[in-house]
C-alpha cells in the first residue's frame, strides 16, 4: 500500500453504524434484528426492546428514532 493511503485509512473511522428495526429481543443478549433491505441478523444486546435501534460492528449501541424513510431512484 502507498504511504498516502496509509495515513487516509488511519483518519477515516472503520466502525460501521446502521440504523435497524428490532424484531425480537432473545433471552441469551441477542436481538434478532431487520435492515431496510428486509435483511435479517442477529446482533450483540438486548438494551433497545422495541422500534429502531443503532448497531455498530455487530452490536446494538442504543435506541434510535423512528423515521420515514424513502428511496428516490436517480
Amino acid at each position: 500500500m502507498s504511504n498516502t493511503l496509509n495515513r487516509l485509512g488511519s483518519v477515516l473511522d472503520r466502525t460501521q453504524r446502521t440504523i435497524v428495526t428490532v424484531v425480537t429481543v432473545n433471552s441469551n443478549g441477542t436481538t434478532h434484528v431487520q435492515y431496510s433491505d428486509s435483511s435479517q441478523s442477529i446482533v450483540l444486546g438486548d438494551s433497545v426492546e422495541s422500534g429502531a435501534a443503532y448497531v455498530e460492528n455487530g452490536r446494538i449501541v442504543g435506541a434510535a428514532p423512528t423515521l420515514p424513510y424513502t428511496e428516490i431512484e436517480v
